[in-house]
This record gives structure tokens, C-alpha cells and sequence, in this order.
């Protein structure tokens, strides 16, 4: 744990969303200061939308312990559910026994509203990960605003989800719906700047005084790896902090960085294990380049953890060696060695037969099919540049290009319309490398 080796409290890099480790980005702050000033006006629905890991659940959080005192609040996440449960679930939060069919589930509902109103709160309800709600489900909520009196609605409603949650919200069906949202917020990526602070400012949190942990290259790589996303800083520091405490460095530099990355990187873990007994032939086979080493900072440290076990190891079994009785050292029945050496020479293994070789096909190799596009709507403050990499995973002359062919209406990239729809180039066209809302590729 490196916890005490960096002087650290707490864990500054966890994976729950504590509203304690909150950074205030600017993004973050527009939208929290959007969501509490629409709830103090009783404006009824809001939303709020960020691609995965932006931290939006921990920004909920935030808002509802400003709300503990002057507000009856609700939090949902149980979005795979039909609009019976969507009553069951509300009611049992408010501390009731559901009633037997919707129409005195509903009954019930405003009957707390109204006590609620009397004291002179305002109840509120978040319904978090809300892309994953059905139709049928979104329609019941809307029904849910009708809960109002003359001069106030009763009833204050949060939608927080993923960027799908506002391609939900444009479809046909849902203007009913749309045209009762006040207010549509979304959360962008960290740029470099508020990355380095945002990892000070954890810090910090968890009781880290004095010089930077991170050299500003090891920024720089975390940076490049995260795409600004919060969660995947998170892991990012994790593991280079744990590799710096297992290196016994103070500092975090980029070559421990380059290091906390690759071990990130799923096709990492995805190299092929050379067979423990290898195939002699005697038929020279073709000069195959070696494939790259991974950075040899994670096995040091392995080894010198290795070499630190053994030293143990070994002061034990010299301090019980004059019991004569006993042996050196006692093993675990479930210790084997890796590998087992054979007593007498093993016998010369036979070369392998040579396949003949196969006729090349004159034919020609299938032709890919026609890519398909997408279409993806415009939030609120999105530029081309967010959409480009938000979808794409990049943004220059020959992305810019591709788009305007698409889109022959596309005027001002840098001033888009809410709500306007954009054409995105498919997989492969002019060397994109598409990406959805949660970031995996196609």
C-alpha cells in the first residue's frame, strides 16, 4: 500500500464517487449552479449528460447534501425497470409500502407531495443512468410534473445519464417530454490544465503536503492516456503510484507513467505465452523481428520484492536450523516449483515434417461493404472540434474535410445549432477511428 510511503490519510484515487474528492471544473461548476438554481425556481425537469466516468454521479451527490435541510430528495439508479416499479421504487424511498396497482401508487405519491409542500419543502427525485429507460418509463415521468398546484409544481425531477440520454431525448416521441426540460447541462472532458489540477487537488484532499508527486512529464503522459476523463485518471495514478512505491521512487516520473499506462492497456495483457518445452527442427524458418519488451519497471520491482522475500526466507531458516528434527524450511503443500528439471537428458525431439505449401486463390479477396453513418445530435455549448473527438477520437484537416462532405450544410464548425444533426464518417474513412458515447471503438 503506498499510502504511508507517500504520507498520505486517505485514498486519494478511489473508485467511489465521494463528493469530498470533487474538482470544480468549468464545466462542472456551469452545471451544478444550472441544476441547483433550476430546482430553487421549481422549474420541474432537468437534465444532465457526460460520457462515462466524468464524474456526474459524484456532482449528484454534491447536490443533494446542499439540499439535505430545505428538500425531501429521492435518489434513483434502477433504470431496467417498468413504470410499476418506477412507483414501487419512489414510494419505498419515501419510507411507504407501495399499494396494490398504479392508480394508488399514485395516489399515495401526491398525497406525500402535498404534506411535503405544506412543510414547506421541495421534493426532489434523480434518476441516474436514465439512457438505459424505456420509452414507456420516460412517458410516466414526464406524467410525473403534472403534480403541481397553481403556483408551484410540486415535484422537481433530475435526468442524469450518458451522452445517449440526450439522442433519446431528440427522438420524435419525446418532444411532449423535451419541451418540459428548463435546462440541459453536459460535462466535457478536462483539458491539460484542470488535469493537473484535478490530481493536486485529490491529493491534497488525502493529506499531501509539499513538492508535486508527478513531474510535469508524467502529467503530460497521463494527460495523453486519460483523454481527460476523470475515471480513467483515477486508475492512471493508482497504478503509478503503486509501481512508485514498489520502486521506492518519491516521485512520480514518465517512465513510471509509461509504465502505470501500458498496464492500462487490455491488448497488453493479450501477449502469447511461449510453450514451456519448444519444437526442435532443423528446417530454417524465416527471420521473424522480436516483438518489443514492455518496460522493465514492474518486473524490478517484482524482482526486488522477490529478493526481499527470499532474504526473509532464508534469516528463518537459519535461526530453526539447529532443530535437527525439523526441516530447514517448511513450504506450503501448494508451492511447486515453475519448473522441474528431469533427472537424465531428455530424448532428441525428431524434426517436424515440412508442409507442403498452399496454392495461393487467383481470386481476388471479398469487397467491404458500404460503411454506414451516423448521425449524432448537438448538445447545448458542443463545438464540431467536442463532437470530433467525442465520436472519433480525433479532429484535424483531413476529419474536417470529411465532415463538411458529409454535412454540405455545415457553415461554422465552431457554432453549431442545439439540436442540429451531423453526419459522422464510418469506420475506416478517411483514417478515422470511430468511437461511440462510451468510448469503444467500432
Amino acid at each position: 500500500m503506498f499510502l504511508e510511503y507517500y504520507n498520505l490519510r486517505q485514498q486519494p484515487f478511489g473508485a467511489t464517487p465521494d463528493p469530498r474528492f470533487l474538482y470544480m471544473s468549468r464545466s462542472h461548476s456551469e452545471a451544478l449552479a444550472s441544476l441547483w438554481y433550476g430546482i430553487r425556481e421549481d422549474r420541474g425537469f432537468m437534465v444532465l449528460a457526460a460520457p462515462p466516468g466524468m464524474g456526474k454521479t459524484t456532482l449528484l451527490f454534491q447536490l443533494l447534501s446542499h439540499l439535505r435541510d430545505s428538500a425531501r430528495t429521492v435518489f434513483l439508479f434502477q433504470t431496467q425497470c417498468d413504470s410499476r416499479e418506477l412507483f414501487r421504487y419512489l414510494l419505498r424511498d419515501f419510507g411507504l409500502t407501495p399499494g396494490p396497482d398504479l392508480a394508488a401508487m399514485h395516489e399515495q405519491l401526491n398525497q406525500v407531495m402535498l404534506e411535503e409542500a405544506r412543510a414547506g419543502r421541495r421534493v426532489v427525485v434523480v434518476v441516474d443512468e436514465a439512457q438505459g429507460l424505456k420509452s414507456s418509463v420516460l412517458e410516466t415521468i414526464r406524467l410525473l410534473s403534472d403534480f403541481e398546484t397553481p403556483q408551484r409544481k410540486l415535484l422537481q425531477i433530475i435526468l442524469a445519464g450518458q451522452s445517449q440520454l440526450v439522442r433519446t431525448l431528440m427522438r420524435p416521441e419525446m418532444e411532449q417530454l423535451r419541451q418540459r426540460i428548463s435546462s440541459l447541462s453536459y460535462l466535457r472532458p478536462f483539458n491539460r490544465h484542470e488535469i493537473g489540477e484535478y490530481i493536486t487537488h485529490r491529493l491534497q484532499i488525502a493529506g499531501h503536503q509539499g513538492d508535486p508527486l508527478f513531474t510535469s512529464d508524467a502529467l503530460e503522459m497521463i494527460a495523453r492516456g486519460s483523454g481527460g476523463i476523470p475515471r480513467n485518471i483515477n486508475n492512471l495514478c493508482f497504478n503509478a503510484l503503486s509501481i512508485g512505491c514498489a520502486l521506492r521512487k518519491k516521485r512520480i516520473d514518465r517512465a513510471v507513467a509509461e509504465e502505470a499506462l501500458d498496464d492500462e492497456k487490455f491488448e497488453s495483457r493479450l501477449q502469447p505465452v511461449n510453450s514451456s518445452r519448444p519444437t526442435v527442427s532443423t528446417v530454417p524458418q524465416p527471420s521473424v523481428a522480436a516483438p518489443r519488451p514492455r518496460t522493465g519497471l514492474r518486473q524490478a520491482a517484482l524482482l526486488a520484492a522477490a529478493v526481499l522475500i527470499a532474504g526473509v526466507l532464508g534469516a528463518s531458516a537459519g535461526l530453526y536450523a539447529w532443530r535437527a528434527q525439523w526441516p530447514l524450511l517448511r513450504l506450503p503443500l501448494a508451492f511447486k516449483p515453475a519448473v522441474t528439471l528431469p533427472d537424465t537428458p531428455a530424448s532428441p525431439v525428431p524434426p517436424a515434417p515440412v508442409p507442403a505449401a498452399e496454392p495461393v486463390p487467383d481470386n481476388d479477396p471479398p469487397k467491404p461493404a458500404a460503411p454506414e453513418h451516423e448521425l449524432v445530435v448537438v448538445a447545448p455549448h458542443q463545438t464540431l472540434t467536442d463532437i470530433s473527438k467525442l465520436y472519433l477520437g480525433e479532429y484535424n484537416a483531413t476529419v474536417l474535410a470529411k465532415l463538411r462532405e458529409l454535412n454540405p450544410g455545415l457553415s461554422d464548425p465552431d457554432h453549431l445549432e442545439v439540436g442540429q444533426q451531423i453526419r459522422l464518417p464510418a469506420a475506416g474513412e478517411s483514417g478515422t477511428s470511430r468511437e461511440s458515447g462510451d468510448g469503444r471503438q467500432h
